[in-house]
């Protein structure tokens, strides 16, 4: 005997109480399944109002389990009239009574006789979309989308957020690791050792964000140091402008130094970006601080922000008629006591020459020459130069 497979459709409501098995040559059998569980299936054994009866399984296209609503369907259908109104009247009491597929039937049945009946088509969850009906799920599905988590997304953006989640993943693993690794160097001893050895292996991206954090918070330069060294070894925008801004703003020149040996060894181009606004700051160390840099890093595009940085403009707060914040007396015409008064703060600006900023110029400068602070000489020079302006300052994302 053939061996073929078979489908039990179970509904849902009233206890079964046996299946109707449709047979391959159009027939039907009502009863109850003596063996549910054999497998694989060899035979049906039905116990029928008559008797058992034995079927073979490739007589039986398939079993639908038999409920008291089903049974009353079979008795209601074949007194229904063959209308429209009557395909509605046998939607609705199978959608009473629990019986999804026999409902559609009929909806579709109408459907068949009035393509554009309202009623019919929200009933199998149509909708209206640019003049014709349209099932969403099924239109979503032609347009490429798929369901994931309750939306309809493309399977590009679920991929992408997938990939963000991962990424999400390492990096809170990371963000543990090197705060329990701080937390080793607090203590000293061994666990330090063994702690400054993990951090300088440190050259996994992911890593990037939670040394960065770390750093935002770190006082003790021993420890900053191993941070930078850490980021040093990261190739990423976010580690690069770590780098940047302690090359340029740290307090600690040991630490500017260790940044800039950072910056110095992997594509620069945000950073010079970076340090090329700061020429422009109204605090002259600023200035001078990111003019050094950019002389480390030697980037062409550096040369003629340099040039206008040789000298910058900066305003200063002055006591008049005495140093700042002296106390000056005098004697008021009302009485022989003194009184006291602070002298008018005055704000002046004052042309600084930025020994800093030259000697990054001439450290970026291929040529022997020296014009000092003569910014007009520079821009001659620069000109005659014809320096290639082929330098990509986009940034290194």
């Amino acid at each position: 005997m053939a061996i073929v497979s078979f489908t039990i459709v179970v509904g849902s409501g009233a206890d079964v109480r046996g299946e109707i098995f449709h047979l391959s040559s159009g027939g039907t059998v009502e009863g109850t399944l003596l063996n549910p569980d054999q497998s694989p299936r060899v035979t049906y054994e039905v116990q029928t109002n008559k008797g058992k009866l034995v079927l073979g399984r490739t007589t039986v296209r398939d079993v639908v389990a038999f409920s008291e609503q089903l049974r009353q369907y079979e008795t209601f259908l074949p007194r229904m009239p063959d209308t429209i109104e009557g395909q509605f009247q046998m939607a609705r009491w199978c959608d009473q009574n629990n019986l999804p597929e026999k409902r559609d039937y009929h909806y579709n049945e109408i459907l068949k006789r009035e393509p554009n009946n309202v009623d019919a088509r929200k009933a199998l969850g149509y909708e209206k979309f640019q003049g014709k009906w349209i099932i969403r799920e099924d239109w979503n599905r032609q347009q490429g989308y798929v369901r994931y988590g309750g939306t309809w997304r493309y399977p590009q953006d679920i991929k992408m957020s997938e990939q963000e989640s991962a990424i999400e993943e390492k990096q809170v693993e990371w963000r543990k690791q090197v705060r329990i690794w701080r937390s080793w160097l607090k203590r000293g001893g061994d666990k330090a050792q063994e702690a400054a050895t993990e951090f300088r292996k440190i050259n996994d991206v992911y890593a990037g964000l939670a040394l960065i954090e770390l750093l935002e918070d770190e006082k003790l330069p021993a420890v900053k140091e191993l941070i930078v060294d850490a980021l040093t070894n990261i190739k990423t925008p976010e580690s690069t402008m770590a780098l940047t801004e302690l090359a340029a703003n740290d307090p600690d020149e040991s630490i500017r130094d260790r940044a800039t040996i950072g910056l110095e060894s992997r594509d620069n181009r945000r950073a010079v970006n970076y340090l090329i606004t700061q020429l422009r700051s109204s605090e002259n160390e600023t200035v001078n601080r990111a003019a050094l840099v950019l002389g480390r890093l030697k980037n062409p595009a550096s040369i003629m922000p340099l040039i206008d940085a040789l000298v910058t403009t900066h305003k200063e707060t002055i006591q008049s008629g005495g140093q700042p914040g002296r106390t000056t007396a005098g004697f008021g015409t009302g009485g022989g006591g003194m009184s006291f008064g602070q002298p008018k703060a005055q704000v002046i600006e004052r042309d600084v020459q930025n020994q800093g900023v030259r000697r990054a110029l001439l450290e970026v400068i291929e040529d022997n020459v020296d014009f000092q602070f003569n910014e007009s000489a520079w821009k001659v020079w620069y000109a005659n130069k014809k320096i290639p302006l082929n330098v990509d300052l986009r940034r290194d994302d």
